[in-house]
């Protein structure tokens, strides 16, 4: 895990400058704002808070809310950017640095992915969330991010070749750097949840291109929300 922290320490200011100007992003910020609209001083847990910008809109919507990073210097732009917020440097593929029963929600935004070990980060979710508590998270939609596409003679992308899918893989990407992926089929993320005591509530999977370049029927992330169970 401390090679793929070092490679978000080397990715962080680059990653927090483009994603800013990601049309992407900004279609993410109008799923999450619809979604969480207002706390009452619910305690939230932004896991993996990255430069902080969901961690500043929960605050400015009533949430009592605590940002975390591996990253020490994701950390240090989410607590430049917004110093009046909570943030702290911890490696969520370790036990986290929190009482049981503690949150209300669990936050991860574009985060799994990027973790090798779920299986535990899913299992301390649930060891911090008050029964009832909401796990909530965004992905790269893996059926089809790691994909290529197909153009029609007016360079219209249409379609996406998938050529592997079922079985787990890593690779890295280079958008902001070299940073690790790690593939699982969405059927992991499902089973995975469940076996550590989370109920399905529900999942979205957003429009994400605009139908005029590419094909808009076909999804580049996955939103799923879970309660936690008895």
């Amino acid at each position: 895990m401390q090679d793929i922290i070092s490679q978000w320490n080397r990715a962080a200011s680059k990653y927090a400058e483009n994603q800013e100007c990601s049309e992407f992003v900004q279609s993410n910020k109008r799923i999450v704002k619809a979604r969480f609209e207002h706390f009452s001083g619910e305690k939230v847990l932004d896991l993996g808070c990255g430069y902080g910008v969901y961690t500043d809109y929960f605050k400015t919507i009533g949430a009592d809310v605590i940002g975390i990073d591996g990253s020490e210097k994701m950390i240090e732009i989410a607590r430049d950017r917004y110093p009046t917020i909570d943030f702290s440097v911890m490696d969520v593929t370790a036990s986290f640095a929190f009482g049981n029963d503690q949150f209300d929600v669990v936050f991860s935004n574009q985060v799994l992915m990027d973790i090798e070990n779920i299986d535990f980060v899913f299992s301390e979710c649930r060891r911090i969330l008050k029964m009832g508590g909401i796990l909530y998270y965004s992905i790269v939609h893996p059926a089809f991010y790691d994909c290529r596409w197909l153009k029609d003679s007016n360079g219209y992308r249409y379609a996406k070749a998938i050529d592997k899918y079922i079985k787990p893989y890593q690779f890295t990407n280079d958008f902001w750097g070299e940073t690790e992926h790690f593939h699982r089929p969405l059927s992991y993320y499902l089973n995975v949840a469940a076996k550590n005591g989370f109920v399905l509530k529900e999942t979205c999977e957003p429009v994400s291109y605009d139908g005029i370049n590419k094909n808009s029927d076909l999804p580049l992330f996955f939103f799923a929300e879970y309660l936690k169970a008895e």
